[in-house]
This record gives structure tokens, sequence and C-alpha cells, in this order.
């Protein structure tokens, strides 16, 4: 049997770092009040870093980056950050809301979900459609696991079906999760690069101001 994941920054838990922290759940107010300022002449022409770094009178501008180049790095910064936050709350897998790795599901499936649900997760990795991801799973000693197991158990032998199949219920659900990292490709690749490529904006008006006084700084010396 074939296996396959991918690159464990492009899954789900990687991209909810990425997308839907406190940084990024605020952020989306940041384009409205700068587009106000970014896009108003006036008010960018007014903008200036220089007091900050100690720039007087007539000295060299100690900035790589101009004023309005910084407002537009944090507009756009924030803008990219809060459409990664949109891409994973719509399509994010809602699971993630429940526990954040495979281990701590695994161990809240045997102790809280009921055999309906469990019946039905394992009909979902046992579709034709699902790519299998864990190993541990599949392969029993030189043997290819081929069909579900718990389907015949009904919702009042909880106990009993986990007494007789809870080690299997526990690969069943590390499987079932490592499958719903995978989910929608498209949405994962378009919610890390946007976050991640916003991030590198949102920091290089800061890193440009910290250079500028830390350069000032040092000339005092």
């Amino acid at each position: 049997m074939k296996l396959s994941e991918d690159w464990r920054l492009i899954q789900w838990r990687a991209v909810k770092a990425v997308a839907n922290n406190d940084v990024s759940r605020v952020i989306g107010l940041v384009p409205l009040a700068g587009y106000l300022i970014l896009f108003n002449d006036e008010i960018a022409s007014l903008t200036s870093f220089d007091t900050i770094a100690g720039v007087v009178g007539g000295s060299k501008n100690p900035f790589f980056l101009d004023a309005v180049t910084k407002l537009r790095l944090v507009f756009f910064g924030s803008l990219f950050v809060f459409f990664s936050h949109v891409i994973y709350r719509v399509y994010g897998p809602l699971v993630l809301d429940v526990s954040n790795d495979e281990i701590d599901f695994s161990t809240k499936v045997r102790e809280s979900f009921t055999v309906g649900e469990i019946a039905r997760m394992e009909a979902q990795v046992f579709e034709r459609t699902w790519t299998s991801r864990r190993p541990d799973f599949w392969s029993i000693k030189d043997r290819v696991r081929t069909g579900p197991k718990l389907a015949g158990f009904r919702s009042d032998v909880r106990s009993g079906m986990l007494n007789a199949h809870g080690d299997y219920i526990s690969h069943l659900a590390r499987e079932w999760w490592a499958g719903t990292m995978h989910t929608n490709r498209p949405a994962r690749l378009a919610a890390i690069t946007l976050g991640l490529v916003g991030y590198v904006f949102l920091a290089m008006p800061a890193l440009d101001i910290s250079q500028a006084v830390l350069r000032d700084m040092l000339s005092n010396f």
C-alpha cells in the first residue's frame, strides 16, 4: 500500500499556527485604519520616523525604506495575514478546535466519542477516496488491513467495543487525524503563503526602524 504525507509545514496544524493566532485574529483592524492613512496624501506626507531614529537637521537618513513604503508594508502585510485567517476559518478542519495533536485526539476519541462517531470515522478511513497516511494503522505483521471492524457494534456496548478494539481505535483515530490534516490542499497552500508573506511584510518596517535606532545608539558611544 502506497502511503502519502505532505510536508508538515503545509498541513493544517502548521497552517493554524500561522493563520489562527492572537495576531491574525485582530490584525484585520489594521488595514481599516491603515487605509485612511496610507491613501490620504496629506497624512502620509506628514508621516516621519526620523525622530525615532534620532535624525536631526540635515543628518543622513538612516532608513533603507521610506515612511510611505513602511506604511504600505504594514497595510498589505496586515491584509495578507487577515486573508490567511479568513481562509483558515472557512476551510480549516473543526477538529483542530478540539485537539492540536494526534495523540491527544486519539485519547479524546477513546474517552468521549460515541460508538456512532467512531464508526463514521472508520467508514471514512476505509472509503476508496481515502489516502493512507500512517503505516502503523495499515500494516499488521506484513499484512495490509483491508476492512472495518466496528460496523456491528451497537451504541449501548461502547465499553465492550473499547475493551475489544482499544488499540485499533487509537490507531484509527490517529490515521483519521492525519488524513484530516491533509484536506483541501489549495486552501492550505493559500493560507500558509499569505500568512508567511504577510508576517515578512510586517517585520520589514520594524527591522528597518530597529537597525536605524541601533546605529544611532552605537554612533553616540
